[in-house]
């Protein structure tokens, strides 16, 4: 019980800072989005793109560094040095990516020598939340929200104030991983309390084959954004991520079911990934109802511009349910695989592990997903569609593609864990629903598109805020467990 407690309490601390972080993160995508048009938000996710790309390398070292730390190894210190020490080939990446693309898409080279900043900071903060994530997983929530917080500011100084265009975007999320980064690395300080130890950045090398795979499909995930800006313009790829950001939300869900990971290294129960699942679709579930109900008018807040990627949206909404599943699937495999316990596992037993089934899978998804993009895209440029259906196209792509490498991971990870989530989630669909027609007829009266930016935000989040009161509401009438927990929270206060 107790486990099961910690797991819904540090899973609602960092849910709760990501509720926080969506909310500002979402107010920067807007001041972003209303003073950039289509073309140059395209530009400024193809940079955000090339440095995901650049921090390719220190997978590394924090794939490890998590496994070892949730272990009760205190190697913080020792991924801190090794992630700066790479930054410099983050940074040859980087460079090497821009000097091919800026020109290619018709973008100055201004902005992409400001990102190069980001490289470095990008290295720190991943390297510290490998740490986080096996120390102290709470942390993430709380550094999430004093760096979205700085981000905030810093945007508004800089598009508002100084009217910096895209460079106060970029300085923006500067200060952001530098907020998050010093935050973290202060709250996790004990588990860098060691000498750096060269010994283990041996064994790190020695089976850096295994995280290299691993993030892999991380790159390949944001690779869609960069296929498509090479090919068919930054315009197409701004309005696709201004939907694609909203969806994204969604993903936050998968924030419950955060502290999963480490309490499986640690030998939880087989029983934690369907109380993890259950839980994170209480709130996935409304989240996904919501953006499907109030696309167009969520849209309409970024800019009436960004209306045309409303159906993509709708899409995304049910994509990011199954990509929640996929990572807490993900989570399990891995989380329940044992066979690195020890200094030197052997590559015959890793090779059979779910170390690397899982990757592979990815990967695959990855390779799949892209190249199916790109036929798919081509297809409906060529063929005359409107930017509502090309973008509807390329969700569904992802959907299908979601969704059928989902089942290859729900096969393989039957075999070691429970997956089956409770009746609890009959009751949230339900609840779902009521909330649906609750908030379809409110949109319908209180959002006037002459509003003023200000007036229609204010009003979007009240509608928004009274279809999540009247889904908990009635999932408390509906469901005991909801009752039961909700009043150990509240007793816990």
């Amino acid at each position: 019980m107790s486990t099961s407690f910690g797991l819904r309490s540090t899973g609602l601390i960092v849910f709760s800072g990501r509720l926080v972080s969506a909310f500002t993160g979402l107010l920067f995508t807007v001041m972003a989005a209303r003073w950039l048009n289509p073309s140059g938000f395209g530009t400024w996710e193809v940079i955000v793109t090339l440095v995901t790309f650049s921090g390719y390398p220190l997978g590394t070292v924090a794939y490890w560094a998590t496994r070892d730390v949730a272990r009760g190894r205190l190697v913080g210190r020792t991924a801190l040095i090794t992630g700066a020490l790479m930054s410099s080939l983050g940074l040859v990446i980087y460079f090497s990516f821009t000097y091919f693309t800026y020109s290619r898409i018709l973008a100055s080279f201004t902005p992409f020598l400001l990102g190069a900043l980001l490289v470095p900071l990008s290295y720190w903060s991943s390297a510290v939340s490998a740490i986080v994530t096996g120390y102290r997983p709470a942390v993430y929530g709380i550094s999430l929200v004093t760096s979205e917080m700085a981000k905030l500011a810093t945007a508004y100084v800089g598009l508002f104030v100084y009217k910096l265009g895209i460079d106060g975007v970029i300085l923006a999320l500067l200060v952001s991983y530098l907020v998050q980064s010093l935050v973290s690395t202060y709250m996790v300080r004990l588990a860098a309390s060691e000498k750096f130890d060269s010994a283990q950045v041996r064994r790190w090398s020695n089976l850096a084959w295994l995280p290299a795979l691993n993030y892999l499909p991380a790159s390949l995930a944001v690779a869609d954004t960069y296929v498509v800006a090479l090919g068919y313009g930054t315009a197409l790829v701004g309005t696709y991520q201004v939907a694609f950001t909203v969806a994204t939300v969604i993903t936050y869900a998968s924030s419950l079911a955060f502290a999963m990971y480490p309490l499986l290294l640690r030998g939880g129960s087989e029983r934690l990934p369907a109380e993890s699942l259950e839980f994170s679709l209480l709130f996935a579930i409304p989240m996904a109802v919501g953006c499907v109900v109030l696309a167009s008018p969520i849209l309409f807040l970024f800019g009436p511009k960004y209306v045309p990627g409303a159906l993509g949206l709708e899409v995304l909404a049910v994509m990011f349910i199954f990509n929640n599943i996929s990572l807490l699937l993900d989570q399990t495999l891995m989380g329940t695989e044992k066979v690195d316990v020890g200094e030197r596992p052997s590559f015959r037993r890793l090779v059979g592990s779910n170390l690397l089934f899982v990757p592979l899978v990815n990967v695959c998804y990855g390779v799949v997903y892209v190249g199916s993009l790109f036929f798919a895209v081509s297809f409906a440029t060529g063929h005359g569609f409107d930017t509502s259906s090309t973008l509807a196209t390329w969700a569904t792509v992802q959907l299908i593609a979601t969704f059928a490498f989902m089942i290859v991971k729900i096969r393989r990870a039957s075999r070691v864990a429970k997956l089956l989530p409770g009746v609890s989630v009959v009751h949230y669909f339900a609840a779902a629903a009521v909330m649906a027609g609750l908030v379809y007829l409110l949109a319908g009266g209180a959002l006037n598109q002459g509003l003023g930016t200000l007036s229609y935000g204010a009003r979007l989040l009240g509608v928004t805020v009274l279809g999540a009161v009247a889904y908990f509401l009635v999932v408390y009438a509906l469901n005991q467990k909801f009752r039961e927990l909700t009043r150990a929270f509240l007793r816990r206060l």
